[in-house]
């Protein structure tokens, strides 16, 4: 079986060239071309463990989130991925369910030294986070001063959207909120609340329920709850901010059913910043998260964990406004 030095040899480039190429990092072009036409004819394969072994690393780092059937959660796994392989490390993803056995299963997994690092991105109360001794990051969850907590500025984003409809005439706002949400994310409410109180107008709130992830059985219930509000001229909202693109997405489908032109008679805004594939047209007006950059900030703290370089404890991102045509 060839070994790296063979590969050294056989493109005439020293060990450390290499072991660069493995590890994806930038190496000249023509060198770069060498390993890989000798890694090629001499059929090497890297021997994982022998690396973990040396190094005292896996190189891989595992991500929680809690329904990759909500597309803000695959773009994001989307771009970690894609920043940890750019520099040699694999991600191992897993998928909660927002069920937490699952969650604890793949604390201890880390724990159990499998992994290097954890992103946690939970809606869950346990208490293995707050215990969590390894180079962990959490997405828009504090779970005290010793672990680093990303998010974006939740209120900020409230605000920004109440102001959009404020500026847009809307006098009758109204917050639909589904599911559990905790830490930052309740900021959202905060903030929109507060610029319709400076203006003198008040604001009303609708919750659809605690269960987050959006079955057939929830966006049914959220159509039945509209029905019930049209129908006894309770909806009187010329202005609606959502806890989420995916709840402004099942909001705005059930209202044109209803007879509502949107946005000329009700303007509605989401959070999230959902595109279609990514990089079109926004599904709807939204207050955009920058994904990308929740990513790479994710990743550059949990590395300089496990480096044992300083970090960041508190990271908080800026959001903005983006058009989707479900605003005036």
């Amino acid at each position: 079986m060839a070994t790296i030095k063979d590969v050294a040899a056989e493109a005439g480039v020293s060990v450390g060239t290499v072991s660069k190429v493995l590890r994806q990092v930038n190496v000249k072009e023509k060198n770069y071309k060498k390993v890989m036409d000798a890694i090629e004819k001499l059929d090497y394969r890297m021997n994982a463990y022998a690396q973990v072994l040396r190094t005292s690393r896996t190189f891989t780092i595992a991500i929680i989130v809690p329904d990759l059937t909500n597309p803000f959660f695959c773009a994001l796994v989307c771009y970690v991925e894609q920043i940890l392989g750019a520099i040699g490390y694999r991600l191992l993803l897993c998928n909660s369910q927002y069920n937490e056995g699952r969650e604890k299963h793949y604390i201890e997994m880390v724990r159990q030294n499998m992994v290097d690092g954890l992103i946690a991105l939970s809606y869950a109360n346990l208490e293995e986070y707050e215990k969590i001794d390894f180079p962990f990051v959490s997405i828009d969850r504090n779970f005290g001063n010793h672990v680093t907590c990303v998010s974006c500025d939740n209120e900020a984003g409230g605000r920004l959207a109440a102001k959009v409809l404020l500026e847009k005439g809307c006098r009758k706002p109204v917050y639909l909120h589904n599911g559990v949400r905790s830490g930052d994310i309740r900021k959202r409410w905060t903030g929109f609340k507060s610029v319709f109180d400076e203006a003198g107008i008040n604001v009303k709130r609708i919750n659809f329920g605690n269960e987050t992830t959006l079955t057939n059985t929830r966006i049914h219930l959220i159509g039945e709850e509209l029905e019930r509000l049209v129908s006894s001229d309770a909806f009187d909202f010329d202005g609606i901010f959502t806890s989420s693109d995916v709840v402004a997405l099942v909001v705005k489908k059930k209202l044109e059913q209803l007879g509502f032109a949107i946005p000329e008679e009700v303007q509605l805004i989401g959070y999230d910043g959902l595109r279609e594939m990514n990089i079109g047209d926004y599904y709807v007006s939204t207050i955009v998260q920058p994904v990308k950059n929740i990513a790479m900030a994710c990743v550059e703290n949990l590395l300089n964990q496990i480096d044992k370089k300083p970090y960041q404890k508190r990271i908080r991102l800026s959001v903005s406004f983006g058009d989707g045509g479900t605003t005036k």
